[in-house]
């Protein structure tokens, strides 16, 4: 928990009043850390003592429930995530008896909301389950739980790829919760939540304004970016340029923050940039995978008489399956022209690796797949966020590098944004336990192979998954000369771009149908789906990140 005295040193004496939590939520103050009190006492190793605190919290919530109704009601929620999320299931269990103890009250309980498990695009049984303690990936989700008496649905689905998951918790604990950070942890979520509403990431931002609270955070912030600190202010422009064209970032944009009124020191802004690309590059994950919901966020539960609901179109961010909302990108083909797995399997068995780099070529299929991309995609425009209240210049959307200026386009280099030679070095003299988290997270995703491509087993998918990566460096304007072009022309068709374009660019107006193109039940599975959304969410944080230290060491 945050102290007191730790705000006043950052930011100067706040004021407290009643807010509105969420989008939905009623206009009342919900004091989050009650609830983070009572249920972490969960998270604890053994199970004697998890059923002893499950006792003590139904006994606790109902004797309240007799006289302390409205009291009651702020726990329901967590009740009820905990009886359908628990790597434990004994919580489980005792959760959901203590639901119906409470119905039996004459209380009315809470419903979930969404039957289709943490994803709308990937049935239940493809994800791992949480109290599979056979499973690999388990003592991931147990640690999780015991750091935060949750598990995430982000958590969930990356847990079909247990060895990069360690990595990502390893960064996002370190980011977010190590208590040693230069930025207050209150302070860390508030930039995240920044950081998420950009694409308007309504399952992120509900999961970090609740955490925001709990850290000890002002409910006066929430309503919106006017009524924080001007330092976090000040961030919403660096905040715009990274999220849509980070390549428009200067050393004057980092001097602006550095100098003068409620600057920032190096090591704040620092991990302040860092927790910006990290969350940028996480809505695309979270919106690439069309996650749901979580349970005791508003637009996770209802208080219908039946046990589920399906989705409403009132949610930001609930995929519409059947809206035929034209503005929310699709196939290029509009009708839905099916990725064709055989293709790509079969270019991919072609590729002899002989050598095809003739510069002046190869340049002009990286500047034609962009070109190609724009024109498939038909120039769809941004919605009116929901979340604008954060945001500064909430219209701003993603630009294509070039579109103002043409002979811009050979102007940015890989090898002046290499992350090895460049990124890694520039991070490891600001943090050095940070730089050594992310390389070992980089590394990772673009090693990890399981040598499969839709049931077939013995395939080399290197080049596959190097065309995935450099297709994204290539959309924030990035140009290797050692990477052939031409390869990622005929591996990636353009069914598979655009999806890999949505997904990066403006995850926000993503459909299911694009990632139900990718005909799982003829060629990738749902697990390799998952695969390639976590390589192009770290191609773009690596990128996006690079941009930002190249501007932060040129100051």
């Amino acid at each position: 928990m945050v102290t007191s005295s730790e705000k006043s040193d950052m930011l100067g004496s706040t004021t407290t009043r009643p807010e509105n939590i969420s989008l939905a939520a009623p206009k009342e103050r919900i004091d989050y850390t009650l609830v983070e009190e009572m249920f972490s006492k969960l998270a604890v190793d053994d199970e004697f003592e998890r059923k002893q605190v499950i006792q003590e919290i139904s006994s606790h919530i109902l004797e309240m429930a007799k006289s302390e109704l409205h009291s009651v009601k702020l726990f329901l929620s967590t009740i009820l995530r905990l009886a359908h999320r628990a790597p434990f299931t004994e919580v489980s269990e005792g959760m959901k008896t203590l639901l119906g103890d409470l119905e039996s009250l004459g209380l009315q309980v809470p419903r979930v909301r969404f039957r289709k498990g943490p994803s709308f695009y990937i049935p239940k049984d493809k994800v791992p389950k949480l109290d599979d303690t056979k499973s690999e990936v388990w003592p991931i989700f147990r640690d999780a739980f015991m750091n935060d008496a949750r598990v995430s649905h982000m958590v969930q689905v990356m847990g079909l790829h247990p060895l990069y998951l360690v990595h990502w918790v390893q960064a996002h604990h370190h980011l977010m919760r190590e208590c040693n950070g230069v930025l207050p942890r209150h302070f860390r979520a508030y930039i995240a939540i920044m950081a998420s509403a950009r694409h308007n990431c309504l399952y992120t931002v509900n999961l970090l304004e609740r955490e925001f609270l709990c850290f000890g955070g002002d409910q006066e912030w929430l309503e919106g970016l006017k009524n924080a600190p001007k330092k976090l202010q000040n961030l919403a422009t660096v905040n715009n340029i990274l999220c849509h064209k980070p390549w428009a970032l200067t050393s004057q944009h980092m001097q602006d923050l550095l100098t003068g009124p409620d600057s920032w020191s190096r090591p704040e802004l620092t991990q302040a940039l860092t927790i910006i690309c990290h969350f940028h590059a996480l809505t695309t994950f979270v919106l690439g995978c069309g996650l749901t919901h979580e349970i005791d966020s508003i637009a996770g539960h209802n208080y219908g008489s039946s046990g589920y609901c399906t989705p409403v179109h009132s949610y930001p961010n609930s995929p519409q399956v059947d809206s035929g909302d034209d503005d929310l990108l699709g196939d290029p083909e509009n009708n839905g022209n099916p990725i064709m797995f055989e293709d790509i399997y079969t270019r991919l068995l072609q590729e002899d690796g002989s050598p095809r780099l003739i510069q002046d070529v190869n340049h002009q299929i990286f500047t034609d797949l962009i070109e190609q991309q724009a024109t498939s995609s038909g120039g769809s425009r941004r919605k009116t966020s929901a979340l604008a209240h954060y945001m500064m210049d909430p219209e701003m959307e993603y630009e294509k590098y070039g579109t103002q200026n043409k002979t811009q386009v050979e102007q940015i280099f890989g090898e002046e944004l290499d992350w090895e030679e460049m990124g890694y070095p520039c991070c490891r003299n600001l943090d050095e336990v940070l730089a050594d988290i992310l390389n070992r997270k980089f590394e990772n995703i673009q090693e990890l192979t399981y040598h499969t491509m839709g049931g077939k087993e013995n395939i080399d998918t290197s080049k596959l998954r190097s065309s995935v990566w450099y297709y994204v460096h290539r959309l924030w304007g990035i140009y290797y000369y050692n990477v052939d072009y031409s390869m990622i022309q005929e591996l990636l068709p353009p069914g598979f771009r655009n999806y890999i374009f949505c997904t990066t660019c403006m995850p926000e107006q993503l459909k299911e149908d694009i990632f139900n193109n990718w005909e799982s039940k003829r060629g990738f599975t749902h697990s390799e789906k998952v695969h390639f959304c976590l390589i192009i969410m770290e191609a773009r944080f690596q990128a996006e990140y690079c941009f930002a230290l190249k501007a932060l060491s040129t100051y």
